[in-house]
C-alpha cells in the first residue's frame, strides 16, 4: 500500500531558461523532500548551472579610484546584475581567472544597479559587459557573455 501512495504524490520541477535555476515543489500530502537532479544528453554539463554569488570581490562607487584606477597590475571587472542570468554564467570564469592569475591580474564586479555613476561613466548599455583597465585606462571592452574572449584578454594585458 504505501508503493501506491508514493505513485500519487505529485512532483513538479520548473526550469528558468534565463538563469538555469531549478525549483522544486510537492504536493502537500507529502512531508519529506525530494531532490531533483538533471541530466542531460551532453557530454557534461557542468558549464551549465553554476551558483549565482561570485567569490570575485564587489565593488562599489566608494571603491572604484583606489581599486581600478590606481591599481598597478591590469584590472577586468564584471559589470553585472543581480537580474541578469548571463552574468551568472560569468561567474565561475571569473572565479577561475581569479585563481589562476593571482598577483599578476585582478578582478571585481560591479553591480550597475547599485552603481548607476560607473555604469553611466563607461556607458554600459547590455549585461554582462567586461572592461580590461591598465593604468587607469579602458584597453578592452567585451559585451556577452564570451568565456574564451576574457581568457584571450587577460593573456594579452597580463
Amino acid at each position: 500500500m504505501e508503493q501506491i501512495g508514493v505513485l500519487y504524490r505529485l512532483v513538479a520541477t520548473i526550469t528558468c531558461f534565463v538563469c538555469l535555476g531549478f525549483n522544486v515543489a510537492m504536493c502537500s500530502e507529502s512531508r519529506s523532500l525530494i531532490k531533483t537532479y538533471v541530466s542531460s544528453s551532453l557530454p557534461s554539463n557542468d558549464d551549465l548551472v553554476h551558483p549565482a554569488k561570485l567569490k570575485v570581490i564587489e565593488i562599489s562607487e566608494s571603491e572604484w579610484d583606489s581599486r581600478v584606477v590606481q591599481s598597478e597590475l591590469p584590472v577586468m571587472v564584471l559589470f553585472t546584475a543581480d537580474w541578469c542570468g548571463p552574468c551568472r554564467i560569468m561567474s565561475p570564469i571569473l572565479d577561475k581567472l581569479d585563481s589562476d592569475y593571482t598577483d599578476r591580474f585582478t578582478f571585481y564586479t560591479l553591480d550597475i544597479d547599485k552603481n548607476t555613476a560607473i555604469a553611466e561613466r563607461y556607458s554600459i548599455r547590455a549585461m554582462p559587459t567586461t572592461i580590461v583597465f591598465k593604468g587607469g585606462d579602458e584597453v578592452a571592452r567585451v559585451t556577452g557573455a564570451i568565456p574564451s574572449k576574457l581568457y584571450e584578454l587577460v593573456e594579452q594585458y597580463v
